[in-house]
């Protein structure tokens, strides 16, 4: 019932169908591309998803400091709302339903400006109503408070989707960063399940599910009852500070091999016997 896909951008430098092979042979149904839109070969991209049968779940932007959509800087918001732009004509190109949006660039830990808060809400509107243009859905992640400040935990990214007060700027769950910021994960699902429209999946330790403590049965139960329709998109990462810092690495591809075959096959557990012992 469920489609999986998997965030491409944590494989660092590897090449696009390097990657959809590994998808392929551990049968997830899609992959979410980095947002980097200048990047990337657009004709080259939809001929390899076609070559593997997969879709482009989702475009995940990537927010460095010249694209903080909260700054007092005009030029850098600007900078930031051109951006997310082009991350949506990506999506559009690709067939992907979902960009990723995060209210301020990660690494910023503090407020700049009493202002910030008002300067998001409208970058985004402006960058929704863009989106709306051409049926794309704007996810805020709520990212941890070590990473960011602006929005850390559901119930904030509820009110800031609350004010821009747009059909198609929803909301998105992160489950490594709900680890952290959130008291009851199913309390704070059942506060935005109205708005939740995507899924980052990754363990407390931010790598494959089930080599962490996070129970991810009754996570799995709850989207299965509230007829979540997205994509379960795994995000696991090597321990690194900043997690922008992956797009650099080079690795052996046994350890991505694993770990994509360790999160799907984990979830996919999960969801039958849910089904086979009458959780679901």
């Amino acid at each position: 019932m469920f489609k999986y896909s998997l965030t491409q951008w944590i494989f660092g430098n590897e090449n696009l169908e390097e990657s959809l092979k590994r998808l392929q042979k551990y049968e997830y149904q899609g992959v979410e591309l980095a947002g980097e839109p200048e990047f990337i070969d657009i004709q080259k991209t939809k001929e390899l998803l076609e070559k593997y049968q997969m879709e482009c779940s989702s475009i995940c932007g990537i927010y460095y400091e010249d694209r903080d959509l909260s700054s007092e800087n005009i030029q850098t918001r600007k900078n930031a709302i051109d951006y997310a732009k082009q991350c949506i004509d990506m999506a559009k190109a690709l067939g992907a339903r979902i960009v990723i949006v995060v209210p301020t660039y990660v690494g910023k830990v503090k407020a700049e400006s009493e202002e910030e808060w008002n300067h998001a809400i409208a970058s985004v509107r402006e960058v929704g109503k863009y989106a709306k243009q051409h049926n794309i859905i704007l996810a805020i992640e709520a990212i941890n408070r070590y990473e960011t400040y602006l929005v850390t935990n559901l119930h904030t990214a509820k009110r800031f989707v609350e004010e821009v007060d747009l059909e198609n700027v929803k909301i998105m769950a992160d489950f490594f960063h709900m680890n952290i910021e959130e008291q009851d994960m199913l309390k704070s699902l059942t506060n935005i399940s109205e708005y939740l429209v995507h899924v980052h999946i990754a363990d407390n330790t931010r790598e494959a599910a089930g080599l962490g403590q996070t129970d991810f049965s009754p996570i799995m139960s709850f989207l299965s009852n509230n007829n979540y329709s997205g994509y379960i998109s795994m995000e696991f990462l090597p321990s690194v500070s900043n997690p922008y810092l992956v797009s650099e690495h080079s690795s052996k591809s046994n350890k991505y091999d694993d770990y994509a075959k360790q999160s799907i096959n984990h979830i996919k557990d999960i969801v039958k016997n849910l089904y086979t012992f009458g959780g679901i």
